[in-house]
């Protein structure tokens, strides 16, 4: 049978409707189940980690070292940067932010840590076209040297625990096909695989998810959620200890080109949940470089620490492609953490 003009266009157009129902029918149903999949995280995987979100929790989960923040900028914001994040720093924060990364991004942070440890993070991470972004990061805390003492108090040579994770990231639209990529859902996950030594080492797989909603309000204002770490247990003197569950819902408030505001409500499964608030003033000295002044603060441990803690403050320059971040994190009478972030941007 011959069509004639008319009916092969009919035909696909009609194929094409078909095509893009089939499309728009799986994005939804990836959609609901993430939804699905969020909330079993928050309502059903928390309670398993034997963690309660209040304080009586505290000292329940192994790992700690995955509750500190990477990347002076974050820092400096008062830990108010999950849905902020745009470069390689975004594993760590939510990885669904990794799809804003354009086309590479590179990352290092050195931290002089409380009680004379160091904190390292390196990160890479690119885009993949249509397909979505990837990366990789490297977490390592070195506690330093300590002494090994025996039951007698005779000291026995000493010993060198550190903790470590290395983790893999994606990120990709779920949702709003054929619509600018500000309007659409963005998913993420984290595969990690942490590692962890006192005397003995220890490892266990986890992983982390994340959702960035499309932008609201001509894009003044920006929502993302995450949950890290979200299984996984490490032994700890012949004991299993789950790693700290994480759920964050961070926000951005843009003011203006040069000014913007952002919130973060954390909520670890061995503490309680703390506010977290944050602000960024941008000065373009010249086209290609730029200044930017941050502060911030949070209710983490308020009533824990004594002395002057939870206000932060930091700032940065940026020249091209290269950014050179700094941030100021006191922590009452355990001293000051200071953060220093290189980065590079194509």
């Amino acid at each position: 049978m011959i069509k004639t003009k008319n009916e092969k266009v009919k035909h696909a157009k009609i194929n094409g409707k078909t095509v893009f129902f089939r499309r728009k029918l799986a994005l939804s149903a990836a959609f609901a189940l993430l939804i699905f999949f969020s909330l079993n995280i928050i309502l059903f995987v928390s309670p398993l980690k034997a963690g309660n979100f209040d304080k009586s929790s505290a000292g329940t989960a192994a790992g700690q070292f995955l509750k500190m923040v990477v990347g002076a900028r974050g820092a400096a914001m008062g830990e108010a940067y999950s849905a902020l994040s745009n470069d390689a720093y975004s594993i760590y924060w939510n990885p669904a932010t990794l799809i804003r990364i354009k086309k590479e991004s590179y990352a290092f942070m050195h931290s002089p840590y409380l009680a004379s440890s160091s904190y390292e993070y390196l990160a890479y991470a690119k885009s993949a076209g249509q397909v979505g972004n990837w990366g990789f990061s490297l977490q390592y805390l070195d506690y330093g040297s300590i002494k090994r003492t025996e039951l007698s108090g005779i000291e026995n040579g000493k010993f060198k625990p550190y903790d470590m994770a290395l983790t893999i990231g994606f990120s990709c639209y779920i949702s709003g096909y054929k619509k600018d990529p500000e309007k659409r859902f963005v998913l993420g996950a984290n595969g990690k695989l942490v590692r962890s030594k006192i005397d003995n080492v220890d490892n266990t797989v986890s992983a982390d998810i994340g959702v960035l909603f499309p932008e609201m309000f001509s894009g003044k204002f920006i929502m993302a959620l995450s949950a890290h770490n979200i299984m996984g247990t490490l032994r700890l003197d012949l004991k299993d200890y789950p790693l700290p569950l994480i759920i964050r819902l961070g926000s951005v408030t843009r003011l203006s080109k040069y000014y913007v505001i952002t919130t973060d409500i954390t909520a670890p499964n061995d503490n309680v949940p703390y506010l977290s608030m944050g602000n960024e003033l941008n000065v373009f000295i010249t086209k290609d470089f730029l200044v930017s002044l941050r502060g911030g603060f949070n209710t983490r441990a308020i009533f824990d620490v004594y002395g002057f803690r939870n206000i932060t403050f930091g700032g940065g320059i940026k020249y091209k492609l290269y950014s050179l971040d700094y941030s100021f994190s006191p922590y009452g009478y355990l001293g000051n953490a200071h953060r220093i972030s290189l980065g590079v941007n194509f």
